[in-house]
């Protein structure tokens, strides 16, 4: 199952921010792919703005940039875009965008109701180490200052 998310929107920051302070970008991607690893679907984030620094996403995770539009706007696009869009889950905590997207066709995610799925899946062992069964969601959500409520 295909999974976009609206990146900015989860991890609660503009693109200049986003752009000033990569690492959280960064972290956001490792916690999707370690829940990639676990078979958990095909992710594509979406992130207003762009990346200057070309970085490189971790392995099964893709990354779109969305400038000079707003990463709402190419998510809409793509989904019109595309055969199937029923296919495709759209997890952001923007409601307005939950809208767009279910008018388009797609099915729509909050944050905690992915969450909650991803803390029901294992995680498969990499490189000879023992991962976590599941990913501490509460403490990601914390750092990130995500709020489980909303």
């Amino acid at each position: 199952m295909p999974y976009w998310f609206d990146g900015n929107n989860l991890i609660g920051q503009s693109a200049d921010s986003s752009q000033a302070h990569p690492r959280i970008r960064r972290e956001f991607l490792s916690t999707l792919n370690a829940y990639y690893k676990s078979g958990g679907g095909r992710f594509l984030v979406y992130f207003d703005g762009d990346d200057p620094g070309q970085s490189m996403p971790p392995p099964g995770i893709r990354v779109r940039y969305s400038a000079p539009a707003s990463a709402d706007d190419a998510i809409i696009r793509r989904l019109h875009e595309i055969r199937r869009p029923g296919e495709v889950i759209v997890v952001t905590n923007d409601l307005d965008l939950q809208n767009r997207c279910r008018n388009a066709g797609s099915k729509v995610m909050n944050w905690q109701q992915f969450a909650s799925k991803m803390k029901s899946r294992k995680l498969q062992p990499s490189g000879g180490k023992d991962l976590p069964e599941t990913v501490d969601v509460e403490d990601w959500m914390e750092y990130f200052g995500l709020d489980e409520s909303k």
